[in-house]
């Protein structure tokens, strides 16, 4: 090898190291940021979370799901690139409802954004309906359509379900906990153990997780939020929403045949309504979804 080659190996492995060196520190910089430990109080809605001598175990549960949630950060990554595509909508229905905003992150917890999932229970997409639950508040699922699976839809429902809880409970941290266990069952308990916060409750252990879930998102997300910048570079930009429009029809014989009639794919169809089951719709007034 002559003495040029070397030197540009040389000059090839500097860089490379450089490069590394870089990114090492860099990554390290968004582990510091994401890894930052809240500063007390730490709040759900607008109730503090209790650490005092009385709340002993609250600070370990806290701990446990901030540390799990942080370092699970495949799917970090994820429901940050999703939360453009979903948060934004419901920040804004919640709003509308005087429902606390911290709700956004139930969601998360639920399903971590993603509209392909289904719990073992058969609880469905982003905000995971039981099907009972759904149909109670005027979603539809037939041979045809399932509405759990449309956003705006579906997000309507959770709207009127968190209010019904919270005007019979009166308190949104039960509100939260009443959403993944049944509101019958945490008024049981309250009775039974004759307290009235969720704090003081002795549950099963997913409901005795929940809201501490919920806690871990919301801090980790904030983090996010202030510091986005820099931890895009490894995150990479999130998921944008397609410019869209509704189209209202009454029946829908044959879906393939109506998108391309509408210059649309049948791809794209399906996509934007995934409520829509089949290849047809009976009739009723329907709303899809379509590319601009």
């Amino acid at each position: 090898m002559n003495k040029k080659n070397k030197n540009i190996i040389i000059v090839i492995s500097v860089v490379i190291v450089l490069l590394l060196y870089f990114f090492i520190q860099r990554y390290n910089k968004i582990d510091n940021y994401l890894f930052k430990y809240p500063s007390f109080p730490i709040n759900f809605a607008w109730e503090e979370m209790p650490i005092d001598s009385k709340h002993f175990s609250n600070k370990e549960k806290f701990d446990r799901e901030f540390i799990v949630t942080s370092n699970t950060l495949y799917q970090f990554y994820l429901y940050i690139k999703r939360y453009p595509l979903y948060i934004p909508y419901i920040e804004k229905k919640l709003k509308e409802n005087d429902i606390p905003d911290d709700f956004k992150y139930l969601t998360i917890v639920e399903s971590a954004l993603r509209n392909d999932i289904v719990s073992s229970a058969w609880a469905w997409w982003i905000w995971q309906f039981m099907p009972e639950t759904a149909k109670s508040f005027w979603l539809i699922i037939n041979n045809y359509v399932d509405e759990r699976y449309n956003f705006e839809k579906s997000t309507d429902a959770a709207i009127k379900y968190l209010n019904k809880i919270y005007s019979d409970l009166n308190d949104w941290t039960l509100v939260a906990a009443s959403y993944n266990r049944w509101e019958n069952a945490i008024k049981n308990a309250l009775k039974d153990q004759n307290v009235n916060s969720y704090y003081d409750l002795y549950l099963n252990e997913e409901t005795w997780r929940y809201v501490f879930k919920i806690l871990a998102v919301k801090y980790i997300i904030k983090n996010y939020i202030e510091h986005k910048k820099i931890m895009n570079l490894v995150i990479w930009d999130p998921f944008t929403t397609p410019n869209t429009k509704n189209i209202t029809e009454w029946k829908i014989d044959n879906i393939v045949e109506w998108a391309n009639k509408n210059w649309q794919s049948y791809n794209n169809v399906k996509l934007l309504n995934p409520w829509i089951k089949w290849d047809s719709l009976p009739d009723w007034k329907w709303s899809i979804k379509i590319l601009k």
